[in-house]
């Protein structure tokens, strides 16, 4: 499932301002905040998540992967990648962003 790149702007001014060596409390690294534990996942166990490609690599590939969990539902796919299943807070959030700075056409 392809994601638009505006929706790519609005998960990372979210997670982390664009600042790609953001580290979370939880541990979550970089402009998309991916959990190291991805890498053994999806990646290699020396990927830098702080490297602006491959952070957004992973964020995408997570993304898209809970878009199809969630059947092509953004907003529930929003709080799986969020780890805020059941609350809409973030969801809302990026939405928000989305919908003020970079939207340049229907989802």
């Amino acid at each position: 499932m392809a994601l638009p790149p505006d929706i790519v702007l609005a998960v990372i001014a979210a997670e982390s301002s664009f600042n790609r060596f953001a580290i979370s409390s939880a541990g979550a690294q970089g402009l998309m905040q991916i959990m190291p534990f991805w890498k053994d996942e999806i990646g290699r166990s020396d990927d830098n998540l702080t490297d602006i490609a491959t952070n957004i690599r992973y964020g995408c590939k997570i993304l898209q992967f809970y878009l199809q969990k969630e059947n092509g539902d953004l907003a529930l796919a929003l709080a799986r990648y969020n780890g805020s299943v059941g609350q809409t807070r973030y969801s809302e959030k990026v939405l928000v962003i989305w919908e003020q700075h970079w939207r340049s056409g229907r989802l």
